[in-house]
């Protein structure tokens, strides 16, 4: 077998990080009752995928946990898409990430209700 250096396996168990992080969120969406999922091409999912990618890479982790996937609507998921056009191959700019986060945002569990 082959070394594998510490700094490949740090890249990977990010990617997976990230991996996991992304498909929760998706699972979330998909159920959501605004989200109207099945009107999402399977473009529209790739795309949303990538992008909730480069947001949980560039978000703080303990905010990531506080948003509230399911509550997305559709008009969320269409302008989180909208924001994100063309990302397949760029990354997101801090503009962009901070729209979106405004978006997300608005979705926020606060812990301190009950």
């Amino acid at each position: 077998m082959p070394h594998t250096s510490d700094d490949t396996l740090g890249r990977r168990r990010f990617q997976i990080s990230r991996d996991q992080a992304v498909e929760a969120a998706i699972e979330k969406i998909r159920y959501a009752p605004d989200a109207d999922w099945h009107s999402f091409s399977g473009t529209d999912y790739a795309c949303l995928r990538a992008i909730l990618g480069e947001l949980w890479s560039s978000l703080d982790h303990q905010k990531w946990e506080q948003y509230a996937f399911s509550a997305l609507t559709r008009q969320d998921i269409r302008a989180l898409l909208v924001l994100g056009a063309g990302l397949p191959g760029h990354c997101l700019s801090c503009a962009t990430v901070n729209e979106m986060d405004v978006i997300l945002s608005r979705t926020l569990r606060n812990p301190e209700k009950p």
